[in-house]
């Protein structure tokens, strides 16, 4: 049990129909949470206390089977009708409210209902089902309010910005931690007196960006040349790619030579505005466009980077929406992989064919998914079963795919 000791009594909107579960859940969550359970019995007078007093509620807690009306009947579609006025008063208000179910899950079509109803929630507001017959699961559902209401201002952050949020987070278009730090980066700018200081681990926009651009490889959109031998984004290439650029590579990051880039000579995933946000940020992040590592040491802002930091802040919301849009309107991933225009050959340095004929080697699975024993491609079907074990070369032959110059047989070695 996480109890409050802040001495911030949180008040939450409580819809419940039966009287059973009324005072002693008042009590726990006063005496051991410092919530203020303000319930009602159905959804219109609930609904009326929520638009004359919504800010002073921390979050919602509904029962799934309860009534819309006073004196009404109890109604399998009510869970779906309140979360629906939830949807237009939080709107109304310009701000988000955590929002829970607890119930016994009896009423009919309770599991499609209730996942119909979960789609797009945040995921700051932790679990949303809580069954009463379980043990604890009150317990569970006032911790989890109690640290989502000691964190309200996200609410607003994740209110104004919605259309950006939508692409952030698990299941979704880019990386959680992504959407980790742009609510950080965000609180920062609306509630300075909440994160004084502004202090970061390693540089927070030059590693959303790297969350985009590896987005945008399993997209397909983004070539994995862009990324070296030890999966590290090249930040500097992948940047020129998206906008239409022609990539030189030097061979250094995968043995290879020559260019890549993104379709035809008018052709670009990022256009001329998006791609100068992006340069602005990577030279702001004052990134080597020989560096690969992100940096993770402190990053600071004070007052005199502020309001630089913050205006490139808000750029990547648009930079994060414009991608997010795109990837809607190109949602095939092997089309998108058409795309990929490859001029590249397998560097002169390397080993002749006859030195690999019958050499000892380890299969190795490079940054694009495919196996090899050095310069030797080998067939994924029977690479699988050996990847990191040693094997012995046979049939070698000079046959390039996917810039290795030689393709081989792999027997296991007695």
């Amino acid at each position: 049990m996480m109890e409050n000791n802040s001495g911030v009594m949180y008040k939450v909107l409580w819809v419940e129909d039966e009287d059973k579960f009324d005072s002693s859940l008042k009590i726990i969550a006063r005496k051991n949470y410092r919530i203020q359970l303000d319930r009602y019995d159905n959804w219109d007078d609930a609904e009326k206390a929520l638009r004359n007093d919504f800010h002073s509620y921390s979050a919602i807690i509904l029962d799934a089977y309860c009534r819309i009306k006073n004196a009404a009947i109890l109604k399998d579609t009510f869970l779906s009708y309140a979360k629906g006025r939830i949807d237009v008063i939080c709107g109304e208000n310009r701000s988000e409210k955590p929002w829970y179910v607890f119930s016994e899950g009896t009423m009919s079509d309770f599991n499609r209902t209730t996942t119909n109803i979960s789609e797009g929630r945040n995921s700051e507001w932790g679990e949303m089902l809580y069954i009463k017959s379980d043990t604890g699961s009150y317990e569970r559902m006032f911790q989890t309010i109690l640290e989502v209401a000691s964190k309200q201002p996200n609410n607003v952050v994740l209110f104004r910005h919605r259309d950006v949020f939508v692409y952030l987070g698990d299941e979704r278009l880019i990386d959680d931690r992504a959407r980790k730090i742009m609510l950080k980066v965000l609180g920062a700018l609306y509630y300075p007196e909440e994160n004084i200081g502004f202090e970061y681990q390693g540089n927070p926009l030059r590693k959303v960006l790297e969350y985009i651009f590896r987005s945008a490889r399993k997209q397909g959109l983004l070539s994995p040349y862009c990324f070296d031998k030890e999966d590290h984004v090249n930040l500097t290439y992948s940047s020129l790619y998206l906008k239409g650029g022609t990539v030189n590579l030097n061979g250094k990051e995968h043995d290879v030579e020559g260019t890549i880039r993104w379709g035809n000579e008018n052709d670009c995933v990022f256009p001329d505005n998006v791609a100068n946000i992006v340069r602005g940020i990577l030279v702001y992040a004052n990134v080597d466009s020989h560096t690969y590592e992100i940096d993770d040491g402190p990053f600071k802002v004070d007052e005199s980077s502020k309001d630089l930091f913050f205006g490139y802040v808000l750029q990547l919301c648009y930079v994060i929406k414009w991608y997010g849009e795109f990837v809607k309107e190109h949602p095939n991933v092997k089309k998108n992989q058409c795309m990929q225009v490859e001029n590249v050959s397998a560097r002169i340095l390397r080993k002749s064919k006859e030195k690999y004929e019958g050499a000892r080697m380890i299969v190795e699975l490079d940054s694009r998914g495919h196996y090899h024993c050095g310069d030797c491609s080998i067939y994924k079907g029977v690479a699988e079963r050996f990847l990191g074990s040693l094997v012995e070369l046979y049939g070698v032959k000079e046959e390039e795919y996917y810039g290795y110059p030689y393709s081989a047989k792999i027997r296991a070695v007695e």
